[in-house]
């Protein structure tokens, strides 16, 4: 018979998934230059190589258009805490949605 996991242990799984969806955005970021088209196509492969799944159209156009203009979508609280978000490159306001 084998144990379930913890709450806790299925909080460290998502935490670690969204770190790692925040890390593939901000080298995104980082290396810049494409199109919202590239971008999408470009975080799609990364999300699935990395085997993190699909993510709905609508997000990957939403992030997609933020990263083609140089700006970090932040996946988390969390992820943006144990990653290295770059800055934005055009002035938005920062809030916290819960």
């Amino acid at each position: 018979m084998t144990d379930m996991p913890s709450e806790r242990d299925l909080e460290d799984v998502a935490r670690s998934r969204e770190a790692r969806l925040q890390t593939i955005i901000n080298d995104l970021v980082r290396e810049g230059g494409r199109s919202q088209p590239e971008v999408v196509e470009a975080l799609t492969a990364a999300i699935e190589s990395n085997g993190l799944g699909t993510r709905p159209e609508p997000w990957l156009d939403a992030v997609a258009d933020e990263i083609a203009q140089g700006n970090a979508y932040v996946v988390s609280s969390h992820a943006a805490q144990v990653t290295d978000v770059p800055h934005p490159s055009t002035d938005t306001p920062s809030e916290t949605i819960d």
